[in-house]
């Protein structure tokens, strides 16, 4: 009986055009867990020891942005001290080898960028950058802010260039992630709990464009269902053996 990594290369290969494959990757906060960030849902998930309402909405921030900015800037130090895993790794390695063209990813913590990945689309934003309330000058952080919370040079507050809750995504993104999802021969989710929307609709809308799908998870999802290959366990593990044997084929 084949496992299911050579069921996943098999269902690649088949869709392979002179050693070139069409395809995006979705990433979630499972794909960062053995970089040590944290993930958001699940056990020891963040939202199992904070409440988003108090740090992660824009009420929240308008209300008291000196708790909300010491918040983020624990947050931008992890993020800053962290390195890619074997999963972002084995992403950027797809990229480098065409057999995927795009990276849509929910996390905001850059190791995308930090492995090597090009083309990455992050529609939650990204927790070391930031933007100005009023004249929406944006700038990275290379270290957290010393100033809580930190302005702009033009006298107001910087907000974290992320999405909060009940903001909209996006638009741009958005429309070029669905676009994406629905053009390409094969979709990679990796490592996400599939509860957050839009971002967890991208596979269905796959799926029903004929895309086949293959979900990298250590948990059973909604994205289970219509899984042409479902691969379960650790996707730093898993994801890096699915791409050895791909590029050997």
């Amino acid at each position: 009986m084949k496992d299911e990594i050579t069921l996943a290369v098999e269902v690649a290969n088949s869709l392979k055009k002179k050693d070139k494959l069409h395809a995006y990757v979705l990433t979630g906060a499972g794909t960062s867990r053995a970089s040590n960030i944290p993930t958001f849902r699940g056990e020891d998930g963040l939202w199992e020891k904070y409440n988003f309402e108090e740090v992660a909405t824009l009420n929240a921030w308008l209300k008291n942005p000196v708790k909300i900015w010491t918040f983020y800037a624990e947050g931008i130090q992890l993020i800053l001290d962290s390195k890619p895993n074997p999963a972002h790794n084995a992403i950027a390695e797809l990229e480098a080898k065409n057999f995927c063209q795009y990276v849509i990813t929910q996390n905001a913590d850059g190791l995308h960028q930090k492995a090597g990945s090009k083309n990455v689309l992050e529609i939650h934003g990204n927790l070391t950058r930031v933007r100005c309330t009023k004249c929406n000058k944006k700038q990275v952080f290379t270290e957290p802010p010393k100033e809580i919370p930190p302005k702009c040079q033009c006298g107001s507050m910087y907000r974290p260039d992320v999405v909060l809750f009940n903001e909209q995504l996006p638009s741009d993104l958005i429309t070029k992630s669905f676009d994406i999802a629905k053009k390409v021969d094969l979709a990679i989710i990796v490592g996400t709990s599939a509860e957050v929307v839009p971002a967890a609709t991208l596979p269905f809308v796959s799926k029903e464009s004929g895309v086949k799908v293959l979900v990298f998870n250590k948990e059973k999802t909604d994205h289970t269902r219509i899984a042409d290959v479902f691969i379960q366990g650790k996707c730093e593990e898993t994801l890096p053996a699915f791409v050895e044997r791909l590029s050997k084929n």
